[in-house]
């Protein structure tokens, strides 16, 4: 079988299944989710910065897949901060994947250092062998 998917997608599910594992609950890419739960839950539709999300819609992770000294700014997380505002749910966990060898802006290690937001990284090359498994 020929993948024809673009790698930082393959990280999302990379990342879903290891958060699962992390955490014993399941989470979501969140495009694989039906419409109707997605409603139901009072979320968006389309992801709005949203790229994986627990089965009981109380923690939402944006994922980055940056190469070596990449740095994740504020602005390419600004939708997925305002998420909770967007949704009208202040209690959501935020938590952020990326790779272990992107750097973070200072604004972003704030947010990280007040604790509303957590940060996970994970390492490429680790990734990059599982799916040559496949």
């Amino acid at each position: 079988m020929k993948w024809i998917t673009h790698v930082p997608t393959l990280f999302e599910y990379y990342a879903a299944l290891h958060l699962t594992k992390q955490l014993q609950t399941p989470f979501y890419v969140y495009c694989d989710l039906p419409n109707r739960h997605k409603i139901s839950a009072g979320f968006p539709i389309q992801d709005k910065g949203i790229d994986i999300i627990d089965s009981t819609f109380q923690h939402i992770v944006q994922v980055k897949y940056y190469k070596k000294h990449g740095e994740i700014h504020y602005g390419t997380l600004s939708t997925f901060l305002a998420t909770p505002i967007l949704v009208g749910r202040m209690n959501l966990k935020l938590t952020l994947v990326r790779t272990n060898h992107s750097l973070l802006h200072s604004e972003i290690k704030n947010i990280i250092k007040r604790g509303d937001l957590h940060d996970v990284t994970l390492c490429p090359q680790q990734f990059l062998r599982s799916i040559k498994k496949l």
